[in-house]
């Protein structure tokens, strides 16, 4: 397994490590799961970086990537629900498209029609990322972490009606993607339908 791909499982195992660190110990130890998807964050762009320089990039690399980025951020999503700090319909918006795209990926390339990134793909994890950051700097602030001056500012930063919006915006991105996935794919989209809800034979599909 190539250095960019052991980065990538790295996330892959960071996400539930976040999860437990936030959402089940007590009390939180906000610090070291901030840590621990700072980590994830940065293994995100590292990868990339490491496969393109030494010309490692892999079939297995190329698939597991997003996959490692949709586990790290529904991973934070929902330990952010399991506190009351997002609204839990979002959560469920945002892992849906993460499934219903996984699936449409690992269908296609079964049949060997690779389908296009959405542009819009990007955008979202960026704001998907930048949000968590967001949450976790607040309530690291909130607590405590950064001295009792910090403590308000903390609390102004993650008020309700800021999360909500905020969040209400990435998931109407992330549902804009699963659009666009679908549109660009059309093609796919149907031989994927015809293979596997029809039945029809590979060599029926060309």
């Amino acid at each position: 397994m190539s250095f960019p791909t052991q980065l990538t499982v790295l996330r892959i195992l960071l996400a539930p490590v976040f999860f437990v660190l936030f959402a089940v110990v007590e009390p939180t130890p906000y610090v070291w799961a901030a840590l621990a998807f700072a980590l994830g964050a940065l293994s995100d762009w590292y990868d990339g970086y490491f496969a393109r320089l030494w010309k490692l990039t892999t079939p297995l690399g190329a698939f597991l990537d997003p996959l490692a980025d949709k586990l790290l951020t529904s991973a934070a999503f929902i330990a952010f629900a399991s506190k009351g700090i997002i609204p839990e319909w979002t959560v469920l918006i945002i892992i849906a498209r993460d499934v219903y795209v996984t699936l449409f990926r690992v269908l296609s390339s079964s049949i060997d029609q690779p389908i296009k990134t959405s542009s819009l793909a990007k955008y979202k994890t960026f704001f998907q990322m930048t949000y968590i950051c967001y949450v976790l700097i607040g309530v690291m602030m909130a607590s405590g972490t950064f001295g009792l001056s910090a403590v308000s500012f903390g609390i102004a930063m993650n008020t309700e009606s800021i999360l909500y919006w905020a969040v209400f915006g990435i998931t109407i991105l992330t549902l804009m993607t699963a659009v666009q996935y679908t549109y660009e794919n059309a093609q796919v989209f149907r031989s994927v339908f015809r293979r596997y809800v029809f039945k029809r034979s590979p060599q029926e599909l060309s």
